[in-house]
C-alpha cells in the first residue's frame, strides 16, 4: 500500500469509530445520522483497506494472473492464444475478496473467523442504507459488533499478507479523532 492510501484507509476508519463515539453521545435523529456514517464509512475504511491490500499482493513476483484477476477486479481475457488482463473492471463482493485473501495467505488455514458472521451482518446493512428499499434502524451495538468485526477482519488481513497487526488494532473502537 503506498503511504497516502494507508493513511487514507487509517483516516477513514477513525472517522467511523468517532461517527460511532458521537452516535452514543447524541440522541433522535442526530444519534441515527451519526450511526449511518459510521456503518457507512466503516465499511468505506474497510473497502479501501482491501483495495490496498490487493494492490500490494497484485506487484508482487509470484502472484499468478488469476490471483491478479481478483485482486486488481479485472477481468481475464484471451488474445491471441494468450490469457492476460483485460480492461474491463470484473468486479467481486467484498466478503469473496476478503475470504480469498484470507484462504489464500493466511499461513494457518482460517476455516471460518469469528468475526464473520457479524460482518456479513454488517454488509447487508451497509447495503440497506446503499441501496434502500425500506427504512433500515441502526442500534449503537449493532455498529459496534460491524464496526469490531472490520478491526479484527483487518488485523487478520494485516497478519496474513504483513506478518503483523493492523496499526490500530489495540485501539479496537477508540478513535484518536476528537471532531
Amino acid at each position: 500500500m503506498s503511504l497516502d492510501a494507508d493513511a487514507f484507509s487509517i483516516m477513514l476508519l477513525e472517522e467511523a469509530k468517532r461517527f460511532l463515539e458521537k452516535a452514543d453521545e447524541g440522541d433522535g435523529p442526530e444519534r441515527d445520522a451519526y450511526l449511518h456514517a459510521a456503518l457507512i464509512v466503516g465499511f468505506s475504511a474497510l473497502e479501501s483497506h482491501i483495495n490496498g491490500i490487493a494492490d500490494e499482493l497484485s506487484a508482487r513476483a509470484q502472484t499468478d494472473l488469476l490471483a491478479r484477476s481478483i485482486l486488481e477486479e479485472k477481468q481475464l481475457v484471451l488474445d491471441k492464444g494468450h490469457w492476460k488482463l483485460g480492461n474491463k473492471e470484473q468486479f467481486f463482493r467484498l466478503e469473496e475478496r476478503i475470504s480469498y485473501m484470507l484462504n489464500n495467505y493466511y499461513q494457518k488455514g482460517v476455516g471460518t473467523p469469528g468475526w464473520w458472521s457479524e460482518l456479513i451482518l454488517g454488509i447487508k446493512a451497509r447495503n440497506g442504507l446503499v441501496h434502500p428499499r425500506s427504512a433500515v434502524k441502526l442500534e449503537s451495538q449493532d455498529v459496534q459488533r460491524y464496526l469490531t468485526a472490520i478491526i479484527e477482519a483487518l488485523n487478520d488481513l494485516y497478519n496474513a499478507v504483513f506478518g503483523k497487526g493492523h496499526p490500530s488494532y489495540n485501539r479496537q473502537l477508540q478513535s484518536t479523532m476528537i471532531f
